[in-house]
C-alpha cells in the first residue's frame, strides 16, 4: 500500500496517511481517519472522556484558578500554587 495523501474534513489541510498508519487501521478494523493528527488530537482533547475543570477562588491567596476536582462546601480550596507551597513546606517538616 503506498501513502495516501488526504484533505482534512476539519481544517482542509492535506496530510499524509502513511504506509505504517494504513496497516494499524487495517489490523483494527478501522475507517480511514478524515482528520489531520492536529485536527484528531484536538477533537480527542474536546470529547466527553476529556477531564473536567472546576473554577474556583483560593482560600489562602484569593487567585483564580481551575481544578480537576469538584470542590466540597465548607473544605478550604488551594490554588496551585498554594497546594505546592504547602506540599514543599510539609516536606521538610
Amino acid at each position: 500500500m503506498p501513502d495516501v495523501e488526504t484533505v482534512c474534513v476539519q481544517c482542509k489541510e492535506t496530510f499524509l496517511f502513511t504506509e505504517k498508519e494504513q496497516d494499524i487501521f487495517y489490523q483494527r478494523n478501522l475507517m480511514a481517519p478524515q482528520r489531520c493528527q492536529k485536527c484528531r488530537t484536538k477533537k480527542a482533547a474536546a470529547g466527553t472522556d476529556a477531564p473536567r475543570r472546576f473554577e474556583i477562588i483560593c482560600d489562602h491567596c484569593g487567585k483564580h484558578d481551575q481544578v480537576s476536582f469538584q470542590p466540597k462546601v465548607g473544605r478550604p480550596v488551594l490554588c496551585r500554587d498554594c497546594h505546592e507551597a504547602t506540599r514543599s513546606r510539609a516536606r521538610y517538616a
